[in-house]
């Protein structure tokens, strides 16, 4: 039973609660089928998922790569390339090339992919050719011949490539996923056989143009050492000097460092001159920075950086184009990084060139200069000294000129063999072996993933859904939002009673089945009224609901039927002129009513009507609709008329319209010492209740509280509430 209340004015309540646990559970159990629809429904469409694809076997090598191998011996060719790069450059750089569209073509050709069914499909070249949006018309087209079809190896070859590093190693792992096992170790033992010959070839290239440069330099220092040997050999003869011991003066010091500087000059020279002679033969993706007067050797130049940024984007840019194809706005934004990448070291490229250039410009210019002040000064000198002092400087420029020959050659010599182990950097530690089992999931498993992720995806659709859904089901909610209690919960019912239909012809339904939940509810509203009123004066009660359709006719005459059985003289008037309904559902008369008592048309007595069944029940229809049914409720008959039901009868229930409709029941809640609000559950808003709340405030109406009508017993939050109604008596 409800906890009797005191009526009072309505005030709106705060807004909805935080979500709980317990509201959580009980939006599980009403949208449970809903939960279950989803689950089910993204279990199948990933069980089919797996049919479709079948079971894909993946087949995984290993590389290792090792810069250090030949470093003692790079250093001297590192200075004209450049120096070498960090670790990290160079995995990103080879993960790159491992994805570069060369190597892969190398790869496709090598195992003639584009006629592979178990690659392509069964339509091979042709299905190949619709994935490329191009028909081929013949299936023995070849990569070069048809770029389409190369677009679509290579696209394929990609999406089912992957390439990475193993954390804090110098490992790099090549996997390819495809429905054939020994097709996925084919494709990875390829790669990896083609990457090795790739880096041998292009190590070995770049090399070998360095030995072609310093060659050719070096037959021209071979004549210039001859000749400075045959100057000195010459003097020596003249001189027979063989036999001297001659004294190093002061002035012969100062040749000899003129000599060493001009030698040294030379030799800056001919190495600056040969770095950029190389650079500008080399393809510009071979390009490296070198070390120059403002930068420290072992730190990473700017083209390094940039290439080691590119491979990076390029890496990522493979990898998620897969997943989410071109259009996606990631792959549009790692597009264009790499596209602005490229014209980054496209420029920077053009510039290590030109700073090559400039230096090559610079030793020459300083080159001459150190001649020059050499040349001056041994005129000078020769004039003043003997044979002897110009044996010395043929001497030292002999030994200056051959040093310088010895080095360069001894140069040449380590390029040679670095061409060599440089191949040596990258070396295969595993080779793909065959898949025994296959490295996808199976249907089974995907389908239970599915089904747990439907869940929640389930649960989160049940929430969003009973967030946006402003419909007031609970009566917690609208005690929380219009401050008044709930005075009774009504359940649903279809009216099926005991006894034959004849006998329920006419209302109120309370008479049908006294046993009914329908009538113990009715019980409930009739006790929660009777104790909320504090005197005897407090016995006329408005009865309003916020829109047609909620029940608020049903509740009134039922309620105005459960106190006459209580034993109280009752009076039920139907004050709704416009849609009048409690005449036709009692079986009672519509001629004479109060529309007709108001005009003063009929007294009183003539338009009283008293129940066939309850003795104590009264009645008093609305009678011919009048054309203005607000001003004769607002008129000084309606106020004499309820003056005089108040002395007749314990009770005077009034039937009243909407409340959000017309002014009417505003008028009879004024002339009633209190108003009953009829909510139907799931039927008026949050909107249509907070606006009935703000006019029964303005207007200052009682409000004893309202019923919730049309309750769904097997709501979960109503279950214990209203199980108890269907409880059988007792026989």
């Amino acid at each position: 039973m409800q906890q009797p209340v005191r009526a009072t004015n309505i005030s709106l309540g705060p807004g909805k609660e935080d979500l709980v646990l317990t509201d959580l559970w009980l939006i599980v159990r009403k949208r449970r089928w809903l939960l279950l629809a989803t689950a089910l429904g993204l279990a199948l469409l990933t069980v089919a998922a797996g049919l479709y694809r079948g079971k894909m076997y993946t087949a995984t090598g290993e590389l290792q790569i090792q810069p250090g191998s030949a470093s003692e011996l790079k250093q001297s060719v590192g200075s004209v390339f450049g120096g070498g790069s960090t670790l990290d450059v160079i995995i990103e750089s080879d993960s790159r090339i491992l994805l570069s569209e060369k190597l892969l073509t190398r790869v496709a050709e090598t195992l003639k992919l584009q006629s592979n069914s178990s690659f392509m499909g069964s339509q091979g070249a042709i299905k190949a050719a619709l994935f490329g949006r191009r028909p081929v018309l013949s299936t023995t087209a070849t990569l070069d011949e048809d770029p389409y079809l190369r677009n679509a190896v290579l696209t394929n070859l990609r999406a089912h490539l992957t390439i990475a590093r193993v954390p804090r190693t110098q490992m790099i792992t090549i996997s390819y996923v495809s429905k054939s096992p020994q097709l996925s170790a084919d494709i990875v033992n390829a790669l990896e056989s083609e990457f090795i010959k790739n880096n041998f070839v292009a190590h070995y290239s770049s090399t070998q143009q360095v030995t072609s440069w310093l060659t050719g330099q070096i037959d021209d220092l071979r004549k210039v050492v001859q000749d400075s040997q045959d100057r000195m050999v010459d003097l020596q003869k003249k001189l027979g000097i063989s036999a001297l011991d001659p004294t190093h003066s002061t002035i012969v010091q100062e040749i000899t460092d003129l000599e060493k500087g001009a030698s040294d000059a030379t030799e800056q020279r001919v190495l600056v001159e040969a770095r950029y002679h190389i650079l500008q033969s080399l393809p510009p993706d071979r390009i490296q920075d070198g070390p120059t007067a403002t930068s420290m050797e072992g730190t990473q130049g700017l083209l390094e950086s940039l290439r080691a940024q590119r491979a990076t984007v390029s890496a990522q840019l493979a990898q998620e184009q897969t997943y989410y194809g071109p259009n996606y706005p990631e792959i549009k934004k790692l597009n264009g990084q790499l596209k602005a990448l490229d014209h980054e070291i496209a420029q920077e490229e053009v510039a290590v060139v030109d700073k090559a250039k400039d230096a090559y410009g610079i030793a020459h210019a300083a080159e001459d200069r150190a001649k020059g002040v050499l040349e001056n000064r041994v005129h000078e000198l020769y004039g003043q000294r003997d044979d002897i002092v110009k044996y010395e400087i043929l001497s030292e420029e002999y030994e200056s000129n051959r040093h310088m020959y010895e080095s360069i050659l001894a140069r040449l010599r380590e390029a040679a063999v670095d061409a060599g182990l440089d191949s040596a950097d990258i070396s295969v530690v595993d080779l793909a072996s065959l898949p025994i089992q296959p490295s996808s999931m199976s249907p089974v498993t995907m389908g239970e993933l599915g089904f747990v992720f439907g869940l929640f995806g389930g649960l989160a659709l049940a929430l969003l859904l009973e967030r946006m859904d402003t419909r007031m089901r609970d009566s917690r909610q609208i005690q929380e939002l219009l401050g008044v209690p709930a005075i009774a919960v009504v359940p649903q019912t279809n009216w099926k009673g005991k006894g034959p239909e004849q006998e329920r012809a006419a209302g109120p339904e309370i008479l049908w089945d006294a046993r009914s939940p329908f009538a113990e509810s009715m019980r409930v509203f009739r006790t929660s009224i009777q104790l909320s009123s504090t005197s005897r004066e407090s016995r006329v009660i408005a009865v309003t609901s916020c829109q047609p359709g909620e029940g608020k006719s049903t509740l009134s005459m039922n309620l105005a039927a459960a106190l006459a059985q209580g034993g109280k003289k009752v009076v039920l008037v139907d004050t709704d002129m416009r849609r009048p309904s409690v005449y036709w559902r009692l079986g009672l008369s519509d001629k004479k009513g109060l529309s007709e008592f108001l005009t003063g048309l009929e007294p009183m007595d003539a338009v009283i009507q008293t129940h066939k069944t309850l003795t104590t029940l009264d009645v008093i229809s609305s009678g011919i609709c009048p054309p203005l049914p607000a001003d004769l409720l607002a008129s000084e008959q309606m106020k004499n008329f309820v003056r005089v039901l108040r002395e007749r009868y314990d009770y005077v229930i009034f039937d009243s319209p909407p409340a959000l409709s017309v002014t009417d029941p505003l008028i009879v809640a004024s002339l009633a010492d209190g108003l009953v609000l009829v909510v139907r559950q799931g039927f008026c808003t949050r909107a249509m209740l907070a606006r009935v709340g703000e006019v029964f405030r303005d207007v200052g109406v009682k409000v004893y509280g309202f019923v919730l009508n049309g309750v769904d017993a097997s709501l979960p939050e109503y279950y214990g509430y209203l199980g108890y109604y269907s409880y059988d008596y007792k026989k």
